[in-house]
């Protein structure tokens, strides 16, 4: 009989994420510069976003950790300068940034909360013509600010505009 190997009490969200990988989903509590994580909202190809609490100003934030925080400081470079960019971009069909850091090696954006969905769902529910054309008229508006600042949308779908339950379309995730 082989001798007992110690048993190994860690968990996943303890392990510090491999180089180039994903980092395991954060724990409610956890503190990303001054934003404490509540809880996950959702994953896409660039990163986790999470539910988190500005406690400096009181209010809920939408907190993206972008992944890809491994030896390709250029990229992370990039992303800060985007996210700089977008902070400085006031219109009210994009999303609102308010802030953005490093986090170990990832890149996170603290942006506004949208209580909503992606265009995409609420697509797949009945709605006028007019009320589509004028959703993505709002997204084109969105899109038009942002390429007179400069920037450009890297990845235009319906899964990254948000219709808010206020009816307001915001296009977010400039990739």
């Amino acid at each position: 009989m082989a001798p007992r190997q110690p048993e190994d009490k860690s968990t996943v969200s303890e392990r510090p994420p491999s180089r180039g990988q994903p980092r395991p989903p954060l724990e409610g509590g956890t503190h990303i510069g001054r934003y404490v994580i509540i809880d996950r909202l959702g994953e896409g190809g660039m990163g986790v976003v999470y539910r988190a609490l500005d406690p400096e100003l009181d209010r809920k934030v939408a907190l993206k950790l972008l992944h890809g925080g491994d030896e390709r400081s250029h990229h992370r470079e990039r992303l800060l300068r985007e996210a700089q960019a977008l902070a400085k971009l006031q219109h009210p069909n994009v999303i609102a940034v308010y802030d953005a850091g490093t986090f170990e090696q990832d890149v996170f954006i603290a942006m506004e909360l949208v209580d909503g969905q992606t265009l995409r769902r609420w697509l797949g529910q009945k709605r006028t013509q007019r009320e589509i054309l004028d959703a993505f008229l709002e997204a084109g508006d969105g899109l038009a600010a942002a390429h007179a600042a400069g920037l450009v949308h890297r990845d235009f779908k319906p899964e990254n505009v948000l219709v808010g339950a206020d009816g307001r379309v915001r296009v977010l995730d400039f990739g």
